[in-house]
Order: structure tokens, then sequence, then C-alpha cells
């Protein structure tokens, strides 16, 4: 987080009731994230009101039903350098302190049942002016069209009834009010910005609504843009993990109901940071969210990326591969340990979907990993000659049970074995005219030292022979996807 990140403390207000609800506040982009009736809504129409006169608290709609929310309503907000504290009587009469003008400003609240005509009602008055409204044409125009590349014109009209906004696409349709709400705010908020209008908070529910998961990644980078070029802080509420800007200067939010249905903030996270732990809900497996985490942050000059099942293999492969001088391999390539073989199925569907670059998944050939190479062949049309590597496929014949472990020279296994403890081994197998030595999870974790320091060249086995089938697999599909080939 950063210096500037600020706080917002909610009493009594709708769902907020009971202890006060405390939201930290990004120094751009704060995301309030959780299940349905969680809140979000809640939050964003209480920092709307005390920060805007003009968006009306109705006592009998926005005060607490429950018996014992006698606290409130109120809500404070410390972001640098404004400090208020506002409150409504019972017959809704807001009170700001202090009270000075620069304690509040204008604030685009955009809510869903918000059209494009409410929101341009809070720049009506200078519209009456054609240079402002060609302005604010332009201002929408930018921002509809990244994130719906087909919006190729923007008409504002105003008259005694007040102004209307038109966003109108290639074949000359008007986008329907519901999809063109989102980027008439952000134009909005944008155009006060231009016109030196004190804009002092963008309020957004749902902004991911109707635009599909690449415009809502566009989405999340539209906004941390807006809010730097504007010079003000967005909060939006969002069922989306795809809109959360991956940048220090956001901040995720994560609201539930307790018991007695008041709202609480469950955690927290910057938006460089992993958000799994608050973004599962939102996907019904933290292993989604996991997903995106890493995501997020996959470096630039990444060139390939290299799926496997746990952190075990990609310590192998990395040591193996520079014992054996072949370090220089898997420079720019990020080897992705995924959980397990379905979590490296999950990875590899989402990661196929989202990144350009070269993907190959790495599997053991048991069960678990055949089950995971299945489902990506026959349900989401993955190449197995492509896409796809086992273990087993650096042995002749491609024997089944083969895993990480199998490939070093049996020897060398034994006497990793012999040296250390029994509960590092639960016994050696063979199958298939293979033995292998078995170790236990902590076996896995204490070879994986004992390998660093004794590994030579002579016990490498059937790794040289792998290390040569991931490069040959990556150059290929660079070279495929780079003749446009499927």
């Amino acid at each position: 987080m950063t210096d500037n990140d600020g706080t917002a403390t909610v009493i009594g207000v709708r769902s907020a009731w009971g202890a006060p609800v405390q939201i930290p506040i990004g120094d751009r982009v704060t995301v309030l994230v959780g299940p349905n009736r969680s809140g979000s809504t809640s939050v964003l129409f209480a920092l709307a009101a005390a920060l805007d006169p003009a968006v009306e608290f109705v006592p009998a709609r926005d005060m607490p039903f429950q018996p014992d929310a006698t606290a409130g309503p109120e809500v404070r907000i410390d972001l640098p350098p404004t400090v208020i504290r506002v409150t409504w009587s019972t017959d809704g009469v807001r009170q700001v302190e202090p009270s000075t003008a620069a304690s509040s400003g204008s604030v685009v609240y955009c809510p869903v049942e918000s059209t494009p005509a409410q929101l341009v009602a809070r720049v009506a008055p200078s519209l009456r002016d054609r240079h402002a409204r060609q302005a604010l044409s332009s201002a929408v125009l930018h921002v509809a069209r990244r994130l719906i590349p087909e919006i190729t014109e923007v008409d504002v009209e105003c008259g005694e009834s007040g102004c209307a906004i038109r966003l109108i696409d290639d074949s000359g349709a008007l986008l329907p009010d519901p999809q063109a709400r989102v980027p008439v705010a952000l134009g909005v908020a944008m155009h006060m910005a231009d016109s030196g209008d004190d804009c002092a908070l963008v309020a957004i529910e749902a902004p991911e609504a109707f635009l599909h998961p690449a415009a809502q990644e566009t989405l999340a980078i539209v906004l941390t843009d807006m809010a730097a070029a504007a010079a003000t802080r967005v909060v939006v509420a969002t069922s989306s993990p795809f809109a959360v800007p991956r940048a220090s200067t956001t901040v995720v939010v994560a609201l539930a109901r307790d018991g007695a249905g008041r709202t609480i903030v469950v955690g927290t996270a910057p938006g460089d940071r992993p958000q799994s732990h608050l973004l599962g809900g939102l996907l019904r497996d933290d292993g989604f969210a996991a997903v995106f985490d890493r995501l997020g942050r996959v470096a630039d000059g990444t060139r390939a990326v290299l799926i496997v099942e746990g952190g075990t293999d990609e310590a192998y492969l990395r040591h193996v591969a520079e014992v054996l001088g072949r370090g220089e391999m898997f420079e720019g390539v990020l080897i992705w340990p995924a959980g397990g073989a379905m979590g490296a199925a999950l990875t590899a569907i989402v990661l196929r979907a989202e990144l350009t670059v070269p993907l190959l998944v790495l599997l053991d050939h048991d069960d678990a990993g055949r089950r995971a190479r299945d489902t990506l062949v026959s349900r989401f049309d993955f190449v197995r000659q492509r896409h796809l590597l086992t273990y087993a496929d650096a042995i002749d014949g491609v024997p089944a049970g083969v895993e990480a472990e199998t490939l070093f020279e049996l020897d060398f296994m034994r006497q990793f074995v012999a040296t250390h403890p029994q509960s590092v081994s639960d016994g050696e197998r063979r199958e298939h005219g293979i033995t292998t030595v078995g170790l236990t999870a902590s076996g896995k974790a204490t070879f994986i030292g004992w390998m660093r320091q004794h590994l030579q060249m002579s016990d490498a086995g059937g790794w040289a022979a792998l290390l040569d089938l991931i490069d040959e697999r990556l150059k290929g599909i660079a070279c495929q996807e780079s003749t446009g080939a499927k």
C-alpha cells in the first residue's frame, strides 16, 4: 500500500450497523468484493453520500432496521488531505465536520440502476456550451472505445428537459443504457477533471457488467489510468476477479455478513500482492483465484510457460539443467508449480486463454496425471503431442507409474534413502521393468537439498532426454504459433 492510502469508517448506514466498518481506501482504486448481499453496495453508497450532498440520504431506506442499530448514521473519511465526518439526522439532514467548502466535492456515483442521462446530469450546467459538449463526447468516446472498440460515435444533446448522451456503434445501432453506463461514468469523471471541476470520488457498482472477461481486464487498466489522469480515487464493487487492477495503488477489500447480518471486513490486500484468500469466494474455488494471482504477475519478457505439478518439479528441473550445463534453456521460461495434476490442468486452461506465449504442461504418468491429461485433450482441445508431456515420455515405451524421481539413477536414489531416516521413503516398487524409489512428502522436501549437494552428471539418468523434449516442444510451439498453425 502507499503513503496516500486513506480510510473510511461507516456506522449505521444500511447493512453497516453495529460495530464500525473500517474500509481502507487505495491511493487510486479500491475494489470491494464479496458474495451477494455482503454490503459492498451499502459501503459504496455511504461513501458517495458522505462526500456529495447531491447523493440523497433517505432515512427510511438508508438507516438500518435492526432494533439494536442505535449508533449512526455516520461516515468518517480520511483521504489525504481531506478529513471529514458526516452525520444525518432522523429526518435526513446532512451535517459535515469540518463545515468547509473543501471538505467535500462532486461524486460520480454510478449504481447499477443509474442511466447515462442521470450521470450526465452531474455536469449538465456546463453542457450549454458547445465546446463542453464536444469535450464530454470526446472523453466518453475515449473510454468507450477501449472497452468496446466497435463504438464509433458519442452524441451529447441538451435541451430544456435536460441532457442526453448516446453511444453509437459501427453498425449505427445505439448501445443500450446498461452497457453505456460505465463508459459514460468514467468519461464524465475525465471531463470533470479536464474542466477543473472537483471530483472527490468515482463510485461504480458492477463495472464489469456486460463485458467479456478480456474487456474486464482492459477495464482494470482503464480504472487505474483514469484515476491517475483525473487525480481522483475510484471505488468499485465487483464480482469479477478480471476487473481487479494488479497495481500497488489498488486496495482489495473483502466484505461479508456476520451471523447477525452486519457487514464486516474479512480481509484486505494490495492489488500487487496475492489475493486468492479474498477472491476465492468469487470463483467457488481458491485454485482459480491463485491462478489469477500468478497471472497478474507474469513478467514482461516471459518467452514461455512450463506448468508442473509442484514445487519439487521446478526445483529438479532447474538444478538438473544447471548440472547438465543447460541452465540457459530456462531463461525467460516461467516454471509454474500448480498444486497437483488437476491444478496443472486448471492453470493450463486459464493461461492458454490469457497468454500468447508458448505453454507446455508436464505431468506425472500416474492415475492423477493421466486424468488431467485426458481432461485437457478430450474437453479442452489440447494437443497431446504439442502441449503435454509426462516424465514417462523420456523413457522408452512410456511406461505407467513414472514420476519425476524415477528419472534419477536408481543408485542415486538408494544412496539418499540409505543415508536418511526411514521416514523419507515408502519403499521401492517395480512396474513395467522399472524400479522406482518412492519418497514421502517430507522425503521429497529433504531430497531437494540433498540433491543440490550431491547430484553429478552421471546421476541425472533420464533427465537429459526430458530436457531435450521440453526444449523441442517449446521451440516447436513457438514456431507453429508464429506461422498461425493451430
